[in-house]
C-alpha cells in the first residue's frame, strides 16, 4: 500500500505555500499599481475637463470684448450678459462669472496646485500682447493663449482662437 511520508508532505506544503505567497505578492503589487494610475488618471481628467471649459468660454465670447490685465483674462460672452474671467489666486485656477459691471455671482476653483499662469492674446497682425486691449493695436483680438504649470502635471499650453464678429 503506497502512502505519503511526512516529509513528502512538509515539501508539499513549502512548495504550496511558496506558490502562495508569490501570488499574494503579485497581487498586492498589482493593486497597488491600479490606484495609483486611477489617481492620475483622475487629476489628467479634472485638468482636461478645466481646459475644455476655458476653451468653450472663449469660443463663445466676443472679441471684441476681451481683457487682459494683472494675469486676469475676462470675456464677455456674446450675450452681452455674462462675463468670465480667468485668474489664479491662492494657488488655484479660477473661473468667475457674473454681470459685465458686476461682483462675479459664481466662483469655480477648476485646477488645484497651479504653481504659474500666464495668458497672451494674438492680434489680427499676429502680435502677441500680455496686456489687452492694446492702445497700439487696433481691432479684436483673434486667439488667446493660455500657459499653466501644475504642480505633478508638468506645464499645460492651450491656444483658442476666438470666433470673429459676424458684420451686422
Amino acid at each position: 500500500m503506497a502512502g505519503v511520508t511526512l516529509v513528502e508532505m512538509l515539501v508539499a506544503l513549502s512548495l504550496f505555500a511558496m506558490v502562495g505567497l508569490a501570488a499574494f505578492t503579485t497581487l498586492d503589487t498589482i493593486l497597488r499599481v491600479r490606484a495609483q494610475t486611477d489617481g492620475r488618471l483622475e487629476h489628467l481628467a479634472r485638468l482636461d475637463r478645466a481646459l475644455m471649459i476655458y476653451g468653450r468660454d472663449l469660443i463663445e465670447a466676443d472679441p471684441q470684448a476681451i481683457t487682459l490685465e494683472e494675469g486676469v483674462l475676462s470675456a464677455t460672452l456674446q450675450d452681452g450678459r455674462t462675463l468670465r474671467s480667468y485668474l489664479r489666486s491662492e494657488g488655484t485656477l479660477q473661473r468667475q462669472s457674473g454681470m459685465p459691471n458686476g461682483d462675479p455671482d459664481l466662483t469655480q476653483t477648476l485646477v488645484e496646485e497651479v504653481e504659474t499662469l500666464t495668458f497672451r492674446v494674438l492680434d489680427g497682425e499676429g502680435i502677441w500682447h500680455d496686456i489687452w486691449p492694446d492702445p497700439a493695436s487696433d481691432g479684436a483680438a483673434s486667439a488667446v493663449d493660455l500657459t499653466l504649470e501644475v504642480a505633478g502635471a508638468g506645464t499645460l499650453r492651450r491656444l483658442v482662437p476666438l470666433s470673429q464678429a459676424v458684420p451686422k
